[in-house]
Parts: C-alpha cells; structure tokens; sequence
C-alpha cells in the first residue's frame, strides 16, 4: 500500500500532465479557429476558397460573411473617370474596298441617276474576312544536266521539310490558343475544325509550341543578361504539379518584363540554379521568403499587402489593437507617398523620423500585448504565437518594410510579380497538372515571351510569328533604353 506522500506525488504528476493535456488542445482548437477564419483579405488564400469555405458550411448554420475589401472607397463615381483616353473604332484611311451607294431620286421625285456627286458621307465597317486556310503549293523543279547527265532537283525552303503541312501562321496560332489563351487541346481541336474545317491532332498542337519554344531560346537568354542589371526585381513562386510531383515555377518580373523557371525547389537550391538572383545587386521584392534573405548582394524590401491581410487577422480575429493601428498606419503612408510623389517632393528627414517613431511605438504595443511566457522563455527554441511571429519581422526587417518612404520608386505591393502567375494558375485549372517537365518548361518560356510582349503593348500573334522566322522580340534593359 502507498504512503500519503507518495499519492500525493502521484496526484500532482498526473494533474501536471493533465493540465498540459488540456492546454495541448486548448492550443489545437484555436489553430483549427484561426484556419476557419482564413480567407482571401486576411490570409494569403486565394480568393476562390472564399466561396468554397462558404460552400462546406453546414445547411443549419448561416454561412460566413462576404471578406470586406482592404481597399478604401475612392469616393468617385464608378466607370471611366474625367480624362480616361478610352477605347473606340477609328476610321481607317485606306480601307482595302469600297462601296458607294448611288443616289437614285430626289425627294421631289427629279430624276438624279446621271447627276455627279458633289461629295460623299463616309461609313465604315470593320469585320472578319472568310476564315479559311490557304494552300500554296511548292513546286520544285527537276532538270537533267547536259554535261553527266545526272537529274537534279531544286531544293525547298528550309520551312518546306514533309509533302503536306500546316505554315508558320497557323501554327503561331496554335502556340497563341494554347498558352497565351489557356485552351485546352481538345478545345483548339474542335476551334480547328468549326472554323477551318481542318482537324488538328494533339501532336501537331505540341509540335507547334515545341517550335516555339525552341525559337524563343534568344529571348530567353536576353533576360537572363538583362535582369540582374534592373534597378528593381519582383520575385514570387508558386507550387504546381508535375507527373503528380510537386514543382515550383519562380517568377522574375519587371514593369517591362517577365520571366518564368520551372525548379524541383522552392528554396536557395532553385534560386541558384535560375542563376539571376546571385548577380542582382538592386533592390528584390518579394514575400518574406527565408531563402531570399539569404542573398545580401541585393537590398531587400518585403510586400506590404502581405503584412496588411496579417494584420487584419489579428485585429479582427485576435482582438490585437496594434495591428488595426499599424494597418491604419501602412495606408497612412502610402497616402502621403502618393502625394509627394505626385509633387516630386520627398520625404524630409524630420518627417521620415516621425513616420518611424510611430511605427515603432504601435511595435511596443504589440510586445506588451504579446509577452513571452514562462514556459516560452525556459525553451532554446520556443513556439510563439502568429502575433509574436509577425512582431519578429517588423522590428528585424523595419527599415526594408519602411523603405518605400524613403526611395519613391521601391513599390508598396509585389503584385507585379504576383500578376503574372495568374495565368499560369488558369493553366492549371484547365489542365490539372503538366504531364510531363518538359511540357511544364516549354509552357514557362512561352508564357514569358507573351507576357512580356504585352507589357511592350505589342501584338502576340505577329511577334509569334516573327519567332518562328528566327526573329523574336529582343527586349532592352532599363538602363539601356
């Protein structure tokens, strides 16, 4: 039989690992809380799990509301605003035909069939000529040679290579349906046959952007030699599968270009293996990723919308006041960088001082309001809260969160390099996946090239077809131009 002392012994153990039971679930269940009450303004989700979260609540149950908007109203009416160039059919100085319409009789009745015109009201119209293919038939000629006799034939253009094929036109056209459009090879298929009459196969689609691709290898190294000599470079990635195995597709981008690499990584690994990175030595956007961090020949600064839908959560979810004050604080800055920038004037440095001194005092706040525990602190590496977390960041990395006050042209938001992922994610909601990595690469560098052209307000399909005649759109750096 155990003595008093020993049950009490036993008693309290048990009550320990009881008590750090419950505090284990206490933990869990707001972890579960806090993943129900992510959406697309307070988490990095994307927007379409909003309707899905609504979708899985139960019938009894009212469905969450509808995520609020991080934008503040502008109070303009919607629409074009005053000074919008807007967008209208122009008339056209030589139309390729005309028609003119005699006018016959006069009101009155008088005959005006042989009088001349004294001038014409003009109308246009804009329409499509009859879609069809045209065939042009190569001829090449044979001859026999006086001198031995032998018979010769003529060769063919170098595009000329099978009896019966489709032309560089057509198949810029494939290349243009598939990536830059997001069809699918059975939609282009049927497109083929209801507008040409002529059925494609999936192997004449994929031979066509694997011309492409092979075509745009030029460009593909120009950005590789132009990039790391931009003044500032966005970088983003996101995940997508590959045969069923996850890759990683990395983004550089620029206001004037865009450049897509398909990595087994998502890390340093991947990163070096781009090879663009390690030769920047401007300033590198991006989302707070460790393996960035890891590079110091470039300055770095961080997206703020990211940080903004943090702090919303917190506020809203937490009840954190100091991250409803530091959201309130971030539009508040970029307000007045708005306006100096409108002005040409920057910040003073008394003024610079003052945005940073309330930025840092909203930072105290939230230390008081998240302080470390005991049991935190008797850990080497203890687990902290999302607040703690996020409070880390700010205070280590303030003055690259804060150094859009500071250079003007250091943007707020990456949506310059979240942008273009956009279409690469309709990609993947047409296709799934990509079945194979070649088919994933020759995807990314087409995507590249179309991206870019339309940055460059260029027409897609023609300079397709420039690449496939061996001339493809060789765009310049910033500070070659």
């Amino acid at each position: 039989m155990k003595s008093l002392k020993e049950l009490l012994a036993w008693a309290k153990k048990d009550l320990r690992g009881l008590l750090q039971w419950v505090i284990g679930l206490q933990e869990e269940l707001q972890r579960l809380k806090d993943l129900l009450a992510q959406n697309s303004q307070n988490s990095s989700r994307p927007p379409s799990s909003d309707r899905s979260q609504r979708d899985r609540q139960p019938k009894s149950e009212d469905p969450p509301p509808k995520p609020k908007s991080l934008r503040a109203k502008s109070g303009r009416k919607p629409g074009g605003q005053r000074g919008h160039p807007g967008r209208t059919l122009e008339f056209c100085d030589q139309p390729k035909a005309i028609q003119v319409h005699p006018l016959k009789e006069c009101a009155c009745g008088k005959d005006l069939s042989r009088q001349p015109a004294e001038d014409f009201e003009r109308r246009q119209v804009f329409d499509l000529p009859p879609l069809q293919l045209e065939c042009t038939e190569h001829r090449a000629e044979i001859k026999e040679c006086d001198c031995c006799h032998s018979r010769q034939t003529a060769p063919f253009p170098h595009e000329v290579k099978a009896p019966v094929q489709y032309g560089r036109s057509f198949l810029a056209l494939l290349s243009y349906l598939y990536d830059a459009q997001q069809c699918s090879s059975r939609r282009i298929r049927q497109m083929c046959v209801e507008l040409f009459g002529y059925a494609v196969s999936e192997s004449t689609i994929q031979d066509a952007r694997e011309a492409q691709f092979q075509a745009l290898e030029p460009f593909e190294q120009r950005l590789v030699e132009i990039l790391p000599q931009e003044p500032i470079l966005h970088a983003d990635e996101t995940g997508l599968l590959v045969n069923k195995v996850t890759h990683w597709l990395h983004v550089l981008a620029t206001p004037l270009l865009t450049f897509f690499s398909v990595q087994a990584k998502r890390g340093t690994e991947a990163i070096k293996a781009i090879g663009i990175i390690p030769k920047f030595a401007g300033c590198l956007m991006h989302d707070f990723l460790s393996s960035y961090l890891g590079f110091e020949n470039c300055l770095h600064t961080f997206c703020k919308s990211h940080l903004l839908r943090e702090l919303v959560f917190l506020f809203e979810e937490h009840g954190q006041a100091w991250a409803g004050q530091l959201h309130d604080l971030f539009l508040e800055m970029l307000q007045r960088v708005k306006q100096r920038k409108a002005r040409d004037a920057p910040l003073g440095p008394k003024e610079l001082d003052r945005w940073h001194r309330r930025y840092r005092r909203i930072l105290c706040q939230g230390r008081r309001a998240n302080p470390i525990t005991r049991e935190q602190s008797q850990r080497r590496r203890p687990k902290q809260s999302k607040a703690q977390n996020l409070l880390d960041r700010l205070q280590a990395y303030d003055c690259c969160i804060l150094a859009f006050l500071h250079e003007f042209e250091i943007p707020f938001t990456n949506n310059e390099g979240e942008r273009p992922l956009r279409m690469i994610k309709v990609r993947l909601k047409v296709s799934g996946c990509f079945r194979t990595l070649s088919g994933a690469c020759r995807h990314a560098r087409i995507a590249s090239y179309i991206s870019t052209l339309r940055k460059h307000s260029l027409p897609v399909v023609d300079y397709l077809l420039k690449a496939l005649h061996g001339r493809p759109f060789l765009p310049q750096g910033s500070k070659t131009t």
